[in-house]
């Protein structure tokens, strides 16, 4: 495995040392901070201004006026955009293309949010609050990979384990001689009678998915408290304000659960980032060059050196 080049070095260390000037925000707003977060900035914008302009002014507009004519109207409604910039008097001729913009995306997105939320939503509120549990013996390939812990490469053994001799329960699923060691370990990871396999799948066709069923009820009466909730024609008050109130904390819930999603996922960007300034997914080689703890360690010393520093001089200038 070759070294890494200098510039690629360079630019490790320069990550271990912005990871923590942005993490000097924990402690207050600084010029640590600042550095990192300007530097983000004007990278992402840099970036995004290069990669429009290659995979979409040049190709699609520039390239293209000498063959349409038509392509003349977004290269105005562009430059229409950039008046504001140039001259404050001229500045209203940006209102309309940017409210052609925003009118039409709004106009996609509507109907985009209204397919893939709004329809997926009424269609689930309109099933049948029945559940089944996915047959071993005859679900089809997709089935059987949406099952807990099935990989394709389980589903593909099991089909062909079924074609010859057919599963007496999922226990015998899960022994198949075909399965690797570490599959059947897999799989016993994901069992459980609740909400793991022994829940999702069976071996006797239209065997009951308790759970499931539980679940789509929970879900239909969810949303119509939700929606009898925001309906303002009756008071809520009796049976209405109960069944409003029990809508009030499915709506609580669900946006807990959002937010808890999003909480998790900037911990693990959090988890990752560490992981990589330690250098624990990289070769041993380059890990070993970029020596991932003492560059850290520095960076820390001279962030803290810099903010005392910068505290003493904003306390002589406050003084004086």
């Amino acid at each position: 495995m070759t070294d890494l080049a200098l510039i690629d070095l360079v630019g490790f260390w320069l990550g271990i040392f912005l990871t923590l000037s942005i993490l000097s925000f924990l402690y207050k707003d600084n010029p640590f901070y600042k550095l990192g977060e300007h530097l983000f900035i004007g990278t992402s914008l840099g970036y995004i201004i290069i990669t429009q302009y290659d995979n979409t002014l040049e190709p699609k507009l520039l390239g293209k006026l000498g063959h349409d004519a038509w392509k003349l109207v977004p290269l105005v409604m562009v430059l229409a955009l950039l008046v504001r910039v140039f001259s404050r008097q001229w500045a209203w001729v940006g209102r309309y293309p940017l409210a052609f913009v925003i009118a039409l995306y709004a106009g996609l997105q509507i109907n985009a949010m209204a397919e893939s939320e709004l329809a997926v939503q009424i269609k689930r509120s309109a099933q049948s609050v029945e559940s089944t549990k996915i047959d071993l013996n005859s679900a089809p390939m997709a089935g059987l990979r949406a099952l807990p812990g099935v990989t394709p490469a389980i589903a593909d053994k099991w089909v062909a384990e079924r074609a010859q001799r057919p599963f007496a329960s999922v226990d015998d699923a899960v022994s198949r001689g075909s399965l690797t060691a570490v599959e059947r370990e897999n799989l016993e990871v994901e069992r459980g009678s609740l909400v793991g396999l022994d829940a999702k799948a069976g071996v006797t066709p239209a065997e009951i998915d308790y759970f499931g069923v539980v679940s789509n009820v929970l879900l239909l009466l969810g949303m119509l408290a939700s929606l009898l909730y925001f309906y303002f024609s009756m008071a809520h008050k009796g049976v209405v304000g109960r069944v409003s109130r029990f809508g009030v904390w499915t709506l609580m819930i669900g946006f807990g659960a959002s937010f808890g999603y999003t909480v998790q996922g900037r911990i693990a960007l959090a988890i990752g980032r560490a992981q990589d300034v330690m250098g624990t997914f990289r070769p041993p080689r380059h890990a070993e060059q970029i020596q991932g703890p003492l560059v850290a360690l520095i960076s820390a010393a001279i962030i803290v050196v810099g903010l005392v520093v910068w505290e003493r001089r904003g306390r002589r200038t406050g003084a004086a």
